[in-house]
């Protein structure tokens, strides 16, 4: 199995939020992109230290929402993507 790159992880972690209406909680986003929980934690709190997304926990779960500026990210990362897709590069 293929290892992804620090770049593809993100992008499936603000792909899927962004599929769940951008919300999800933090337990679906790990099983959805494969991640073990403690190392989607890290990366989300990396995140939002940037803006890039919001989490919101309380006593039963953890929300994370998609900002202005994830979305904004989101929207770059797909754009290069698709550019170096066209280059024969994968991400």
């Amino acid at each position: 199995m293929k290892r992804r790159s620090r770049i593809a992880i993100i992008m499936d972690i603000l792909s899927y939020i962004e599929s769940e209406g951008g919300e999800a909680l933090a337990t679906r986003t790990a099983q959805a992109t494969g991640l073990a929980y403690d190392r989607l934690i890290e990366l989300l709190e990396e995140l939002e230290k940037k803006g890039i997304i919001e989490m919101i926990a309380d006593e039963k779960s953890r929300r994370v929402i998609l900002t202005r500026k994830g979305r904004a990210l989101l929207s770059k990362l797909r754009d290069v993507e698709g550019f170096l897709r066209d280059l024969g590069i994968q991400l």
